[in-house]
């Protein structure tokens, strides 16, 4: 079959017309790529770019009869990347939202939106902002508070004042990291911060409108307080996140058991969890449907099942938020539901395009966060799979007993975590460096749990929580505490976790072409995804960690010792950024200072064949330096004198630029990457970056 589809390359257009049907499943991907190619633009584009799309429709519609069928499939795909560039060009108009500039301290008044409870704080959303005129803020539409003073008392809906210092939202931890200032954006938080002072009530929602858009998280919040209060401790935090999509209350121990063991993806609302809702809302309501002759015969009750699912998966949307996450799980979910009602295959790719290309249009953001990449890489790849495996498995099922059905199940549930986990894989390294050794086997145990038990019992928790009934949450908390077991259990196991490093975009972006390309063909020609793999793989040789990195800050630089061991500078200062840092550095951390790395009072100076690196912490330590190291890595202003150095890095660079990254060549070049020389002059990013987002010389 392998050497088939590399053989017949003579026959290639014929394979890709028999393959016609499955054309449409390459929507999302062209998409998402020109959304990709909007994204990575180290300029904003004007909106006049957004006529490209309507200039290549018309000239499709001359090219429909045109005999040359590369030409109408090239113009047919830039169409359909430039309906993606605009989709990206359009969102970031339509939100517009300011950014905090610099940190600041200021009374402000605003409305509680949204509140996330922990064990001895919490997190609000306040919109409908008002600052001093004196403090020169500009006008923010959200903001996001933290508070461990008097939050018990304060409600969603509430008008507050208080006191409060604000901060810019977070900037990329190290050039080319996760850019939380653009999540932020996309969200509409102009910045981040913590009280300084209690909430002082000043008014309600008396506005219908506001009092609609605050039902929603005034209802969270009280689910929130009643399972706090009727629930275990151990496992209050879990039902709360999985019934309103708030982990403010997990302990930090219970996410890294779930992280190490491969779970993780059970805590947050994904696809999972609503078509585990869907799933049993329906198959509960077309089994009461048909115990009645009558409906059975003369109702189409697969369909009424369906339409009684999507109300239901629609209330767990509103319970849970609606983030851009669960909206697209619930778009995706609904997809199916809908298809059943129009007689369509319920699960198909099919459908998981039209679900992909519908949330790419809405919320093109979602194409760089993690979740919409491993829920559809695990969607595409599990459904691909059953389309060939699943007939045979349910035959095999049905020929016999009850034993040889459970054989099938659970043949079913691991086959399910392999392909899951592999196609989820390769993101999971990009976004988080690391991988679950055991996730199999906790996701075998942990995911029959999930579904049989947790989630029925949470349903059942919905319908009795405006009653205050309390024995749902102890059903939903025993199996809980049976997942927390396994999370534990598999995390303690030796080497839990694979430290593997991140990598870079286009190799992402290939692994991904790869995936969809051996996924969608079903001609011979799909095997090609073998050769193409292993060239990718080769590239993965290339890849190399900064010989040095320095937070923004200038308190933490790291360095990577001759033994490919990373030295932290620090453990006190910029901890978020030494632990963002180890995905690009490695997790083998070094404690001992390098022998070539000397400290006295005014600093420390590096000694790197040939070049000698200084970081002084001192003015003295600067002037001693700048006559006799090669490279400069200063913390404070450095003198204008100071220019006899090959390279020098000083507080006001790290304060324009953001964190930096060093890598030596081998001819004795040193390439110098920044956090805002990569981001360039977007809109998400804040006016002083963007006036200064070049880099310093490079030698």
């Amino acid at each position: 079959m392998i050497l088939s589809g590399l053989k017949d390359h003579e026959n290639l257009p014929d394979q890709f017309l028999r393959d016609r049907t499955r054309w449409f499943l390459w929507f999302p991907a062209l998409i998402g790529f020109g959304i990709a190619l909007y994204f990575a633009l180290p300029v904003e584009p004007g909106l006049s770019w957004l006529i490209l799309p309507g200039f290549l429709a018309i000239l499709l519609v001359p090219l429909r009869d045109y005999p040359n069928f590369g030409l109408r499939l090239l113009v047919g795909s830039l169409f359909l990347v430039t309906i993606g560039f605009s989709v990206g060009l359009t969102r970031t108009a339509i939100v517009d939202a300011p950014i905090l500039q610099k940190k600041q301290v200021t009374e402000l008044t605003g409305r509680i939106q949204e509140k996330s409870t922990g064990p001895k704080s919490a997190r609000f959303l306040i919109g409908d902002l008002n600052f001093s005129e004196k403090d020169n803020i500009p006008p923010l539409k959200y903001i996001r508070l933290s508070s461990r003073s008097n939050f018990q008392d304060i409600t969603p809906g509430q008008l507050i004042r208080v006191k409060a210092v604000l901060l810019p939202p977070p900037e990329p931890a190290y050039p080319g990291g996760y850019d939380f200032q653009r999540h932020s954006y996309f969200q509409s938080i102009g910045a981040v911060g913590y009280s300084i002072s209690s909430f002082e009530v000043v008014g309600h929602n008396h506005n219908l409108l506001t009092r609609i858009q605050g039902l929603s998280a005034e209802m969270r919040a009280s689910i929130a307080s009643f399972v706090l209060t009727q629930a275990s401790s151990e496992n209050a935090g879990f039902i709360i996140a999985i019934m309103t999509g708030d982990k403010a209350a997990i302990p930090q121990s219970q996410l890294d058991d779930m992280r190490f063991s491969g779970l993780a993806h059970l805590l947050a609302i994904s696809g999972m969890h609503m078509g585990m809702i869907g799933g049993l809302i329906f198959f509960a309501a077309r089994f009461l449907l048909v115990l009645s002759p009558y409906i059975a015969l003369y109702y189409p009750v697969k369909k009424i099942a369906a339409l009684i699912a999507l109300v239901g998966l629609t209330g767990y949307l509103f319970v849970s938020g609606m983030s851009v996450s669960a909206v697209r799980a619930f778009i995706m979910i609904a997809a199916l539901f809908i298809a059943i009602c129009f007689d369509r295959t319920a699960l198909s790719l099919r459908m998981v395009a039209i679900a992909a290309v519908i949330i790419l249009s809405l919320f093109p953001e979602s194409l760089v966060s993690a979740s919409f990449q491993m829920s559809f890489a695990a969607v595409f790849a599990l459904i691909s799979l059953y389309e060939q495996v699943g007939p045979r498995l349910g035959q095999f099922a049905r020929s016999g007993g009850a034993v040889r059905r459970g054989f099938a199940y659970l043949s079913g549930v691991a086959l399910t975590s392999l392909v899951a986990g592999l196609a989820t894989a390769p993101f999971a390294l990009y976004h988080f460096g690391q991988v679950a050794t055991y996730s199999l086997i906790a996701n075998l145990l942990a995911v029959p749990v999930m579904g049989l038990w947790v989630m029925p019992g949470v349903i059942l928790a919905f319908i009795g929580y405006p009653f205050e009934l309390t024995f749902p949450l102890a059903i939903v908390g025993s199996g809980i505490d049976l997942i927390l077991w396994v999370a534990r259990e598999t995390a303690s196991w030796p080497s839990a976790v694979m430290y593997l490093g991140s990598f870079s975009v286009f190799q992402l972006i290939g692994i991904t072409f790869i995936g969809l390309w051996f996924i969608v063909w079903r001609q011979p020609v799909r095997w090609f995804a073998l050769p193409m793999l292993a060239v990718l793989l080769l590239t993965f040789l290339a890849n190399r960690s900064p010989d040095v990195l320095i937070s923004e800050s200038g308190n933490l630089y790291a360095l990577k010792t001759e033994a490919g061991e990373t030295y932290f500078s620090t453990r006190r200062a910029d901890r978020f950024e030494a632990e963002r840092w180890q995905l690009v550095m490695g997790k083998e951390i070094t404690e001992e200072k390098p022998s070539n790395l000397v400290c006295d009072p005014n600093g420390c100076a590096y000694r790197r064949h040939p070049d000698v690196i200084a970081f002084p912490t001192t003015m003295a330590g600067v002037e001693m330096d700048c006559a006799r190291a090669d490279i400069i890595v200063s913390r404070i202003p450095a003198p204008k004198e100071c220019n006899d150095a090959r390279l020098v890095i000083d507080r006001f660079d790290l304060w324009r630029r953001g964190a930096h990254s060093l890598y030596f060549e081998k001819d004795g070049e040193i390439h110098v990457e920044t956090t805002h020389g990569l981001r360039g002059r977007r809109p998400w990013v804040p006016a002083r970056y963007r006036e200064n987002s070049e880099s310093p010389t490079k030698e």
